[in-house]
């Protein structure tokens, strides 16, 4: 079973929670292996967007949580968490289009 197939939860994972999900993978990024002590704080990476109900997470650095939620992870990287470009994109939120406007706001026609 991937990450992002689990049943999601209503309520917010607690500090205890949080703790025993980091220890779980070694107090290490998912993606890179660095260790929180290295890369100061580890952050909480929604599998799948709150936005769209998820509250899977997974401890990844600053980096790579950034990475992840920009969807410019690696094919390798990914498949480090059990997913893949194509699965990824189901989980996170849509990029808005930008509007085509001038720098005064009207519209372009």
């Amino acid at each position: 079973m991937a990450y992002f197939d689990e049943p999601n939860k209503t309520k917010p994972i607690s500090k205890t929670e949080w703790e025993v999900i980091k220890a779980s993978h070694g107090n290490k990024c998912v993606i890179c292996g660095k260790t929180e002590k290295l890369v100061g704080i580890l952050q909480r990476t929604h599998i799948k967007a709150k936005s769209k109900g998820g509250s899977q997470v997974l401890p990844m650095c600053a980096t790579h949580h950034t990475m992840y939620d920009k969807t410019l992870l690696s094919d390798v990287q990914l498949k480090k968490i059990g997913l893949t470009k194509k699965s990824l994109a189901r989980l996170i939120p849509a990029k808005k289009k930008k509007k085509d406007t001038y720098l005064d706001g009207s519209k372009i026609i």
